[in-house]
Formats: C-alpha cells, sequence, structure tokens
C-alpha cells in the first residue's frame, strides 16, 4: 500500500506538471486514436476531468457526431459501485456527490454491464493493462464482473498522458484490467504495442 501511495504522489506530480500546449495536442491525439471504440450506436463511458486529468473534451465531441450514445459515471451514496446516466439525458441537473464532486444526473441510466466501452481516468499504468487509480476502487468494484471469462464487455481503456506511463503497476487479485490505454504517443494493449508505437520507438 506505501508503494501504491508513494507511486501515486510521484505521478500526480508528473501529471500536474504538463504544459497547457501539450494538454491540448494530447487531448486531440488521444481523440483520434480512440475511433476504433466510436461506432456509431455503441454505448460509451466517459469521464468529467478532475484536476490536473487528460480530459476528454475533445473525444465526446467526436463521438457525438459518430453517433455515439455517451454515459458518464455516479458516485453512490453508498458503497462503491458506480451508476452511468445519458450525458444528453433530457431534465437532467447537475449535483454535487459524497465528494463535493459536480456530476450530471438524469433519468436515462445505464448497468455497467450494458456499456460497450469505458474510458477511464488513471493516475498511471502500465503497457500491459495495468492501471493506477486515485485509490477508491471505484472502478474496479464496479467491473469486477470483468475478471469473469464469460465477461467481455465493456472494452474497459484507461486515458492518461505518456508521462503517467511506469514499467510496472503494483497489481492486486481485484484489479479490473485494462483493455488498451490511451496516451498522447501510443495506443497500448496487454502485452504489446500499437503500429504507431513502435514506428516511434523505431524512430527515436
Amino acid at each position: 500500500m506505501n508503494d501504491k501511495t508513494d507511486l501515486r504522489r510521484q505521478l500526480r506530480r508528473r501529471r500536474a506538471a504538463v504544459p497547457a500546449w501539450l494538454r491540448r495536442c494530447a487531448e486531440q491525439r488521444v481523440a483520434k486514436r480512440a475511433v476504433p471504440w466510436l461506432r456509431r450506436g455503441w454505448r460509451v463511458g466517459a469521464y468529467l476531468a478532475l484536476g490536473s486529468e487528460l480530459s476528454l473534451a475533445p473525444l465526446m465531441t467526436l463521438a457525438r457526431r459518430r453517433g455515439v450514445r455517451l454515459f458518464l459515471p455516479l458516485v453512490p451514496a453508498r458503497g462503491r459501485r458506480l451508476g452511468f446516466v445519458a450525458a444528453d439525458a433530457p431534465a437532467g441537473r447537475w449535483r454535487r456527490n459524497r465528494y463535493g464532486i459536480a456530476e450530471y444526473h438524469g433519468r436515462q441510466r445505464l448497468a455497467p454491464h450494458r456499456l460497450d466501452a469505458v474510458f477511464v481516468p488513471l493516475v498511471g499504468f502500465d503497457a500491459q493493462g495495468g492501471r493506477l487509480g486515485q485509490g477508491g476502487g471505484y472502478y474496479d468494484t464496479t467491473f469486477a464482473f470483468r475478471l469473469r471469462r464469460r465477461w467481455k464487455k465493456p472494452t474497459l481503456i484507461g486515458v492518461g498522458f505518456e508521462c503517467q506511463r511506469v514499467a510496472q503497476i503494483p497489481r492486486e487479485a481485484h484489479d479490473a484490467p485494462l483493455d488498451a490505454v490511451l496516451s498522447e504517443r501510443a495506443v497500448y494493449r496487454p502485452g504489446h504495442l500499437s503500429r504507431d508505437s513502435r514506428a516511434r520507438k523505431t524512430a527515436t
């Protein structure tokens, strides 16, 4: 636990130090790399960036243009299982959750297992699908069913800056692994890198 706490502290500092110009660039590049998961008619979970997290604003704009239904997470009053509400839910309103964070509330909700893909925020990641979150365990708890083999959906895609990548994230049995991670430099999948990432490594 101390290892994770120290690692979070280091990676948060790195993330906070990302300059504004690189943030804008990263947001656009991540949106382009997300296209394989932005399919017309798909139900996709997204997040509203907090603090120094990489913003999904360009990705969400592109998703709407491509006919994707977007859903945003809701922190429950009790427990750790997130709910998801349609981002365009009629008569929706903003409310603060138990942590004082503003969330969008509406009537059109969807169970996590009915989503096709989910873009997940993170503090750190590795190329093998390991994710270091804020420490609350919400995403791990919500998608714990993915650890059972019969569940192949939703696809879990982490989103972060390249400076948040480390050689190996400390893992525990209950951690829900990512199917992919998007950064401004590459698309990482467990066990291998995307073609554009390999090309960049060769060029450097």
